[in-house]
């Protein structure tokens, strides 16, 4: 007589074997992510839940996965989609191992080349310096200066910042500041706020002698050839070394390494927070502060104690971006708790 705990064992159905396969993946997160592919896919392919997949259902074409690539190119980069199909033909592979009549060589489509525009990271002191260097230049410094600031503070890409019209840029008068309306990516439209300060120094290139020329509305007129010599320049006089990867886009990146994944997510104006934690990875890829680092480091508080007034001043003025913006924002919080207004 049979155990009865191994009744059932020869009648397994796919989507136990599947479930099998996703488990044989030690991180839950691959799990997770490999599941909702194939839950994508075949939805897409046969109209059923995972659960009702059928031997026969697994039956696939060439053609059908690349037909279900090119269905994926309307709607994300291709990076994600690369993402999106590596678990299909992993799983097939695997299926096949395990005796399924299917052949995984069907599966094999060429993966769509890197769209991400992977460049190197750039921090916002050198993203302003970039932007004083250029206003010294001779021919359109102001216009370059702004051309860099917006780029960096809007997180516009640089087809956008090129069709940026004056009539895009509305002042929120409740809020006091401008509002830079705009179509991205995929016909997406994305609104951002400028400071009054930056809106100024946009107002500025109106009033060079050179700008009288044209007559398209657009605030910025520079080629494409301009902004590659000016970004080559940039990388010379900041003797930033050519393993860093700096590109124009890296401003547009700058903003990752400022507020949370989810805001950088809006401010980047991605559809899939997939794609900005890359940009936030990126921009955060400074180790010195991990986990395993601090714990070895014992210092004690009483070395604060031992620095002057102006030490200490100097010490927290030399900290990252985020970290002085948090110290200022508790200093300020605790003046005003004081009673003293700011002025």
């Amino acid at each position: 007589m049979q155990p009865a705990n191994v009744v059932g064992l020869n009648n397994k159905s796919v989507y136990s074997d599947i479930r099998t396969y996703l488990k044989k993946f030690n991180s839950i997160h691959t799990q997770k992510n490999y599941e909702r592919s194939l839950r994508n896919f075949f939805m897409w392919y046969r109209g059923k839940e995972l659960e009702l997949i059928k031997t026969e259902d697994l039956k696939v074409r060439n053609a059908d996965l690349t037909e279900y690539q090119i269905f994926l190119k309307e709607h994300y980069s291709n990076i994600t989609i690369n993402n999106y199909i590596a678990p299909i033909q992993s799983l097939y592979e695997w299926l096949e191992i395990n005796e399924y009549k299917i052949n995984s060589m069907h599966t094999k489509i060429d993966p769509l080349p890197d769209d991400s525009e992977h460049c190197g990271a750039l921090y916002l002191d050198e993203a302003e310096k970039m932007a004083s260097i250029v206003r010294e230049d001779k021919v359109k410094g102001i216009e370059k200066s702004t051309f860099v600031r917006l780029a960096y503070t809007t997180s516009f890409r640089k087809s956008t910042l090129l069709s940026i019209k004056y009539s895009d840029i509305k002042l929120d008068e409740k809020r006091g500041y401008y509002n830079v309306a705009v179509i991205g990516k995929k016909s997406k439209k994305h609104t951002v706020p400028i400071s009054r300060e930056l809106y100024n120094e946009l107002m500025l290139i109106k009033e060079q002698k050179y700008y009288e020329r044209y007559n398209d509305g657009k605030i910025f007129h520079l080629s494409t050839k301009t902004i590659q010599l000016m970004m080559d320049g940039l990388r010379t006089k900041m003797g930033l070394p050519p393993e860093r990867n700096i590109k124009f886009h890296s401003l547009r990146n700058v903003a990752a390494g400022f507020g949370t994944l989810e805001e950088a997510k809006k401010h980047l104006n991605h559809s899939n927070i997939a794609t900005t934690e890359t940009y936030y990875r990126h921009i955060n890829e400074d180790l010195s502060n991990s986990i395993s680092l601090r714990m070895e480091e014992k210092i004690d508080d009483i070395i604060l104690e031992r620095l002057t007034k102006e030490e200490l001043i100097d010490l927290v003025l030399n900290q990252n971006y985020g970290t002085l913006t948090q110290i200022k924002k508790e200093a300020q919080e605790k003046l005003l708790n004081r009673g003293e207004i700011l002025g």
